[in-house]
């Protein structure tokens, strides 16, 4: 990865930036192998927030518990993407699976992940490695750039694996710039913690499965107000899921 002072302008300006070929062919065929691996022991022990569906396939899952993918999102090069972005020493929060199946994958409804996170300090990103091809149309990550200045007020979504939304997406629209970028297994995105994005259903017959890797400053505070209002409206949804799907048996 050849990285310059360019790189990180257009970062620190857009919000959003693609790094190509950061995953060798072999590197994406073992975090698929792995990945399909855990779904398999793991799935049935996965409960509420930790795991979605759509047709009795995974949608995306949030926890993973097995040393291979903690290992894997703590590598060299991933940390040293986090020390050249946030110039400052790094440490990884968490990582999570997007799986978005062939014709049935759910959207992600626009959205800042730091309203998610309830992060003091917003300097922080996600690295979205692409494990398929992704393009627009099988769901790839659709980006408001330039839109990271700052958080915008969100409301309950009810998506699954997405719980909010931004308020007044129209007008956030007409102001920043929608981009999308075409991504082959093993190509990155880092974006920004604030930055406005999602994705629409895939009705293709590809799937577009993606590995996150959140990355922040080290000792970064968590908003223990903000986090607590969100796990509320969190749980609310979740219970409200759990509920609909009882009554449907």
């Amino acid at each position: 990865m050849n990285l310059n002072l360019k790189n990180f302008k257009d970062y620190s300006n857009d919000g959003v930036i693609k790094v190509n070929k950061v995953f060798s062919k072999k590197e994406i065929s073992l975090l698929k192998k792995k990945i399909n691996l855990y779904i398999k022991r793991n799935s049935s022990k996965l409960k509420g927030k930790d795991i979605n569906y759509i047709n009795n396939q995974v949608n995306s899952i949030h926890l993973f518990t097995e040393k291979f993918f903690k290992t894997f999102s703590n590598q060299k090069k991933i940390l040293d993407l986090g020390r050249f972005f946030l110039k400052t020493k790094p440490q990884i929060k968490h990582y999570e699976y997007f799986a978005k199946p062939k014709k049935i994958g759910m959207a992600s409804p626009m959205h800042q992940d730091n309203f998610y996170w309830n992060l003091k300090n917003p300097n922080c990103f996600t690295m979205w490695i692409a494990i398929d091809k992704a393009k627009k149309n099988n769901g790839a990550v659709e980006y408001l750039v330039g839109s990271h200045k700052k958080l915008y007020a969100h409301t309950s979504s009810y998506a699954p694996g997405s719980s909010q939304m931004v308020k007044k997406l129209s007008s956030l629209k007409k102001k920043f710039k929608t981009r999308i970028f075409n991504l082959e297994p093993g190509d990155c995105l880092i974006h920004h913690s604030q930055i406005v994005h999602g994705s629409k259903k895939n009705i293709s017959n590809y799937s577009r499965r993606g590995f996150t890797i959140q990355v922040t400053p080290k000792n970064v505070k968590v908003d223990i107000k903000r986090f607590k209002k969100y796990q509320k409206s969190l749980a609310q949804q979740i219970e409200m899921r759990e509920n609909q799907s009882h009554g449907a048996r």
